[in-house]
């Protein structure tokens, strides 16, 4: 993921960038919408220490709420009619190693955030 530009604004967000793909912290990314939070989460995916694991991209506000836990813990086998064969890997597993986005996490209903940090 490129970041492009030669400005002393973004020579800056290069170098904090670098700085933060050489930890393990976890980094919120704030924004109005088409600025760029994306292109910079996989900016700093790419430079870091997980860039050879995946970089799963959760859009909060895209999935329905009855869903999203699904979505992010996954499904058992026989959890539900349709699934007696297979369960899914939720979106924690398919990121296990890697980096998880989480798009607009501010639409999550607070009862899911709790259990997210748990």
């Amino acid at each position: 993921a490129a970041l492009l530009g030669q400005s002393p604004a973004m020579q800056q967000l290069r170098r904090q960038v670098l700085n933060l793909a050489g930890t393990s912290a976890d980094v919120l990314i704030v924004g109005e919408t088409g600025t760029g939070k994306e292109l910079l989460a996989h900016a700093i995916h790419a430079a870091s220490r997980r860039a050879h694991r995946p970089l799963v991209g959760v859009n909060i506000a895209a999935v329905p709420e009855t869903l999203l836990e699904a979505e992010f813990f996954g499904v058992a086998p026989g959890a539900y009619t349709g699934a007696e064969r297979k369960g899914r890997d939720g979106k924690f597993k398919l990121a296990d190693g890697g980096t998880l986005f989480l798009d607009e996490i501010g639409d999550m209903p607070l009862a899911l955030q709790s259990k997210l940090l748990r």
